[in-house]
């Protein structure tokens, strides 16, 4: 028996103490935490994903190519948003609940990276659509063909090619049991061996991340926007007024509207761009300060896509008329139903053909 016992001591698992616990964050960032992640951005994320299937309705009916890419660029956004509201929200309420804290810490190494998938997505789309948008005010209207035909191609490349960069972070994080400080088990949620690695902090999450999230869609997007503002002013010279009017109707063809979209996009994404910048120059800021920068950087990335709904409906007569169409046929009173309901009833009852016919 005492044999026994000590081969059990020596088997004896001794779990590992809890590293990487989810505290609250304290002071004026623990206050913006909760005021736009917490409280905040559950809602407009839910508004914008009612918005962004308006969009995809709508822009399904279209027909020309700028349509497609605002379609596919809708899809992605409506990815953003659910992951505002089951990525960037739920962690912060995992430090205010531990219920959420052990739920999640299962959920997050799964959908953290599909958060990212949408992200990156929904940058390339919008590159994609300014080169559409540039090669259509270039080349003018006897490119549509080609541009219709390429659309769907380019864009399946493009979400292929983001699945591929971004498969590789579904190794970052895991759930590992551990004791607390105060003598109770939990599961805590901590990055794996490949996720601290040197080379993969350095090339992929640093160089490649920042090259690719931040230095090149900026640079390409703000290369086409000036490109195309320029464009567009040397034709509105040449132009006459029904030629301006036609292009103003054109609805999501109309270059205004692809250039808002852009716009909008460098300017909900500059304060993400500002952050990758800093990581880079090795720029030390005080905790509390790098904290709110990026809550407001998510915060932003999330009105992003919530906003381009606006964009449409104010730079757009066509998407505004179906989008009252729709809202229209949604409040529709149900009552016209009635005589194909009693129509029904009476061919159920009368099984004589002739009479039917009558």
């Amino acid at each position: 028996n005492c044999y026994a016992k000590g081969d059990m001591l020596n088997h004896t698992v001794v779990m590992r103490e809890c590293e990487c616990l989810h505290e609250p964050i304290e002071g004026y960032a623990g206050i913006a935490n909760l005021l736009l992640i917490v409280v905040s951005l559950p809602l407009i994320s839910f508004v914008g994903v009612v918005l962004n299937f308006f969009n995809i309705f709508i822009f399904c009916e279209q027909k020309n190519t700028a349509a497609k890419y605002l379609t596919a660029l809708s899809c992605s956004d409506v990815g953003v948003c659910m992951a505002g509201i089951f990525v960037i929200c739920s962690d912060s309420l995992r430090a205010h609940s531990f219920v959420i804290d052990q739920v999640f810490v299962f959920l997050l190494p799964k959908i953290i990276p599909l958060g990212l998938f949408f992200q990156m997505l929904s940058v390339y789309i919008t590159v994609l659509a300014a080169f559409d948008c540039f090669y259509s005010v270039y080349c003018g209207t006897k490119c549509e063909p080609k541009r219709s035909t390429w659309a769907p191609r380019v864009l399946a490349l493009v979400v292929i090619s983001v699945a591929a960069y971004n498969i590789v972070q579904f190794g970052d994080l895991q759930a590992i049991e551990c004791l607390h400080p105060d003598n109770y088990t939990l599961f805590e949620l901590c990055p794996t061996e490949m996720r601290i690695s040197e080379t993969y902090v350095i090339v992929y999450k640093g160089y490649l991340y920042a090259l690719s999230m931040a230095f090149l869609p900026f640079v390409l997007l703000t290369f086409l926007t000036v490109s195309i503002i320029v464009m567009l002013r040397r034709k509105n010279d040449t132009m006459d007024k029904a030629e301006k009017q036609d292009c103003d109707d054109d609805g999501g063809n109309n270059p205004v509207v692809l250039l808002l979209v852009v716009l909008l996009f460098l300017c909900c994404n500059l304060t993400s761009l500002l952050v990758n910048v800093f990581e880079m120059l090795k720029f030390k800021m005080a905790f509390e300060a790098e904290a709110v920068l990026i809550d407001i950087g998510n915060f932003l990335v999330v009105i992003n896509a919530t906003a381009n709904f606006f964009v449409y409906m104010g730079s757009s007569e066509e998407f505004r008329g179906a989008f009252y169409d729709r809202v229209r046929k949604l409040w529709r009173p149900k009552s016209t139903r009635l005589p194909l309901l009693h129509d029904h009833r009476i061919r159920l009852f009368n099984r004589n053909p002739v009479a039917s016919s009558i």
